[in-house]
């Protein structure tokens, strides 16, 4: 049975033998894993992708955003949640 490479532990050592051999020592285990998945998506994936973030800035320029913590106010408040301290 195929693997596919997303879930390929070899292709995977691969990438990161890739990444740190060309200035990648930096990068955190989650920065390598958000790459080697971006690097992996279907061109549907990344459209869509694409397009949540096209949705997220419409809305901040119409106004259409508030604060964090009146968004995780409002959640509480909604789903009778305690109030954090």
């Amino acid at each position: 049975m195929a693997i596919d490479r997303l879930n390929d532990p070899r292709a995977f050592r691969d990438f990161l033998d890739a990444r740190l051999t060309n200035g990648g020592a930096t990068l955190t285990l989650d920065e390598a894993l958000g790459l080697w998945e971006h690097e992996n998506q279907t061109g549907r994936e990344r459209e869509e992708t694409l397009e949540s973030i096209r949705r997220g800035l419409a809305d901040v320029e119409a106004g259409r955003v508030m604060p964090a913590r009146e968004a995780i106010a409002e959640i509480r408040r909604r789903h009778n949640l305690p109030e954090l301290s």
